[in-house]
């Protein structure tokens, strides 16, 4: 793995691997290798278009012809958006890439674009598999853009951390670099923050990454429901 690829083959996953896929060259997709040629992730139910099923039933809520591969775009709790997916209905049309932890400030300065890497570490495979196997089995959070999309979801199976601020909860890389402080929306004309626009992101980025926020901190994957609802009265 290099700086300019992260590519890895399907035959070079390892089970707890965090890995990625590019999604129309603009953005990136997550998710959590299980093994047997299978990823969990989240998608937001209620934009996307692909077949799913729930884990019993095998009934598509869509039409048209279901994955061959068994239990493929399943959903334990329906509506949670938390899905098995083999790897190609995960990666349609893209490449998979390896998603790097400990990456030196260095390297994630020199990825441009967020969603690729992050200083912080993982824990060990079988702590990364549980995490994502009990969402999945269990339901997680309503999808959403900022604070808790398939990044997110991603990020904390790999190292149960989670953000203490109820404000801003989110620690995508990618949604770091567009999320708006409340300096820039005082003290910069629409002008100022076009012209500064990718060297404030990059530095956003590098300011709010996983590995450097001060406002997370380790939540087990079964308590998480309960450390939510007590932090929603902070």
């Amino acid at each position: 793995m290099d700086l300019f690829s992260q590519k890895v083959k399907r035959s070079d996953l390892e089970k707890g691997d965090h890995v990625y896929t590019w999604r129309k060259n603009i953005y990136t997709h997550h998710g959590i290798y299980i093994g047997e040629g299978k990823l969990i992730h989240l998608v937001n139910p209620k934009a996307d278009g692909t077949l799913h099923f729930s884990a019993t039933s095998r009934i598509s809520s869509s039409g048209g012809t279901p994955c061959p591969t068994s239990n493929c775009g399943s959903e334990k709790v329906a509506g949670s958006g938390v899905r098995v997916s083999c790897i190609d209905c995960f990666k349609k049309k893209g490449k998979l890439y390896r998603f790097k932890y400990e990456a030196s400030r260095e390297f994630l300065v020199a990825k441009l674009r967020g969603g690729t890497c992050t200083t912080a570490r993982s824990d060990p495979p079988e702590e990364v598999i549980h995490r994502a196997t009990y969402l999945y089995e269990n339901g997680y959070l309503e999808y959403d853009l900022m604070n808790n999309n398939c990044e997110d979801f991603a990020l904390y199976c790999k190292t149960g951390l989670w953000s203490n601020d109820i404000g801003y909860q989110g620690r995508s890389s990618q949604a770091n670099m567009v999320h708006p402080t409340k300096k820039e929306d005082r003290t910069e004309n629409r002008m100022q923050r076009f012209a500064t626009a990718i060297p404030r992101s990059c530095s956003k980025r590098e300011n709010k990454d996983l590995g450097v926020q001060e406002d997370v901190v380790k939540v087990p994957v079964e308590e998480l429901s309960s450390f939510l609802f007590a932090l929603s009265f902070t």
